[in-house]
């Protein structure tokens, strides 16, 4: 079973869209600044036995709580994508730069990707490639 998505054209990012959204505990798993990746897992639990993972690429600014009791990744309106810009000093973002808002924060990327699948929750995840000194599966002593 995997339930996968992944946005990065402009047609996909419309102001005020829920691009994603899901009742499940999630947790800040890694970023790197090398690839600029973030991603949000949510690891299987007394109600859901797969993994769930978020990752936002290239990642150019962010606002974020460290977990989040269900998750849900909208498009900002052009009067939030301003604020934002205007706060992280982007005086011009280039094509494809989208700001997303999550409860509390922002994500401001190219790239939206999500994958639910039934691996280990310590596994790497196969939305992203991580280098080994960053990879939460040897972080976390899993491999």
């Amino acid at each position: 079973m995997a339930n996968r998505g992944w946005l990065n054209r402009d047609d996909q990012f419309l102001p005020g869209q829920v691009l994603f959204s899901s009742d499940r505990q999630f947790e800040v798993w890694v970023y790197t600044v090398s690839h600029s990746q973030l991603l949000l897992r949510a690891r299987a639990d007394d109600e859901h036995t797969t993994t769930l993972d978020v990752l936002f690429k290239p990642v150019d600014a962010v606002r974020l709580r460290m977990s989040y009791d269900g998750l849900t990744v909208r498009c900002a309106d052009q009067t939030e994508r301003t604020e934002v810009l205007l706060e992280q000093q982007i005086p011009e973002p280039g094509q494809g730069v989208r700001v997303l808002k999550l409860d509390g924060g922002y994500v401001v990327c190219g790239a939206l990707g999500w994958l639910e699948d039934d691996r280990d929750g310590r596994a790497p995840s196969d939305l992203a490639s991580f280098a080994p000194a960053t990879d939460p599966s040897r972080i976390l002593g899993g491999g």
